[in-house]
């Protein structure tokens, strides 16, 4: 999750009532809403103004285009990273080699411990 957290709207909380004397916080709150909504205004009109220029260029249609693309990429980044964990996700126990049987070969029918006429040294 992009953006604060739950937790992390805690501390900064714990941190003012440590920091910051109780009768300053509701001007602080304020002072920090004003600067907020100043901000946020600014944002919207530069983004309104980048809107209308490309409207002016006539690059609309390019930008849409390029935007789509940008989340189409996206998208396949993600399949991308999911199938590379889903991959990478492998128990360790797999990692082990089983071992061949290096025992030497007894032929079954012969009871008497001879090595088979193959492995006879000779």
């Amino acid at each position: 999750m992009n953006g604060i957290g739950f937790q992390e709207i805690l501390i900064i909380a714990a941190l003012l009532l440590i920091f910051v004397k109780p009768q300053e916080l509701p001007m602080i709150f304020r002072k920090i809403g004003k600067v907020w909504a100043r901000v946020y205004y600014y944002y919207t009109m530069v983004k309104k103004e980048a809107m209308n220029i490309e409207k002016e260029i006539g690059i609309d249609e390019e930008m849409k285009e390029i935007r789509a693309m940008n989340a189409r990429m996206r998208s396949e980044v993600a399949n991308f990273d999911t199938a590379l964990k889903k991959d990478l996700s492998f128990n360790p126990n797999d990692l082990t080699e089983k071992k061949e049987d290096t025992s030497p070969i007894i032929n079954k029918s012969d009871s008497s411990g001879e090595k088979p006429d193959e492995q006879k040294e000779s």
